[in-house]
């Protein structure tokens, strides 16, 4: 990831909600990572404390007593966050200005359109938080730029969902028509004589498409570092680089193996994890809380104690379930390493 934008206008934002630890976010900014992601306050709080500068949360923080550790955690580090309210902007104003800080503001956008007020929608994109047309953003914009102890930084949005498509073709274009709506956005702004630093967007399966379509600053990319099963249909130039160890427990009938990991340590909420090896005629088939039942067919024998790896579909949703990571260097453990940032959700 680091090596294909290195030469790119567009730079990365590493999203660390995938792995939650100021380890690898370091590791990430030494590759050449401009700053990182999070996707709460709780987390980036996390990221500051270790020390961490450039920090931007792709979320909408709501409430006076989270405004005011937003406004806290700023006296520490360049902090900014997504908002696409003018009343949620005058409550982080509010708190910045009690606190002595400022917070950068960040015009979140719902690429996928719809409403009264919106383009187009596009179907099979995550429609969720974000103002829906460039009117409402430029408005937002002009709105902040009133208010005291905040800054407009830029416009942020997530193209999530569109590379399911199954033409790909197809789903590079509506790729394309989302992120375009996005600039659109920040042209709207800049119209109005605004500053516009970042336009911030993309994932490890939009990143090539978003790195070549002119206005996007940066690439909030994430998955890529550890990788699943879900995000590698798209991206299979990203190794794993995670799994899970579980080990056979019990052999009910001759081709089912039963594991001593399931659902509460390792996510199926993407589909079914997969064997990390490739054993012809073995493959996961049913995932219980507790529990991986593996079919192993003819020809492959496991024995009670025999350790498999497991890769998860969704990444996200694996590592928030342990407290470490084991990590390992050609087969050797050389540091237990703290999933510092699990259950900061706050």
């Amino acid at each position: 990831m680091h090596d294909f934008l290195a030469p790119k206008k567009c730079k990365l934002r590493a999203h660390t909600k995938i792995h939650k630890s100021p380890f690898l976010a370091y590791k990430q900014l030494a590759g050449g990572s401009s700053g990182i992601t999070c996707a709460k306050l709780g987390e980036a709080e996390v990221m500051a404390q270790a020390g961490i500068s450039d920090i931007l949360i792709a979320n909408e923080i709501i409430g006076k007593h989270k405004a005011q550790r937003l406004a806290n955690l700023a006296k520490y580090c360049d902090l900014k966050v997504a908002v696409d309210d003018p009343g949620n902007a005058r409550d982080i104003s509010s708190a910045a200005s009690t606190a002595g800080s400022e917070v950068g503001l960040v015009v979140d956008v719902n690429m996928s359109g719809g409403g009264p007020t919106g383009e187009k929608k596009l179907e099979g994109m995550l429609n969720r938080c974000g103002v829906s047309s460039a009117e409402m953003g430029s408005e937002l914009a002009v709105e902040i730029s009133k208010l005291p102890n905040v800054r407009l930084r830029g416009v942020m949005g997530y193209e999530g969902g569109l590379p399911e498509n199954p033409d790909a073709e197809e789903g590079k274009s509506l790729t394309r028509q989302a992120l375009e709506r996005l600039v659109r956005v920040s042209n709207a702004i800049e119209d109005r004589g605004l500053a516009v630093e970042l336009v911030s967007c993309g994932s490890s399966t939009s990143y090539k498409v978003a790195a070549d379509t002119p206005g996007i600053t940066e690439i909030q990319a994430g998955s890529y570092i550890l990788m699943d099963t879900y995000h590698h249909r798209f991206s299979p130039e990203f190794d794993y680089a995670l799994w899970v160890v579980a080990q056979v427990i019990s052999l009910p009938k001759p081709d089912r193996a039963i594991l001593d990991a399931g659902g509460t340590a390792i996510s199926g909420d993407a589909g079914l994890p997969e064997l990390r090896a490739k054993t012809s005629g073995m493959k996961i088939v049913e995932l219980n809380a507790e529990h991986i039942h593996v079919e192993t067919g003819p020809g492959t024998a496991l024995h009670r104690g025999d350790r498999l790896e497991i890769v998860p579909s969704n990444i996200d949703t694996t590592t928030c379930l342990h407290d470490n990571y084991v990590v390992t260097r050609k087969g050797e453990v050389e540091m237990l390493l703290p999933v510092a940032a699990r259950g900061k959700f706050q």
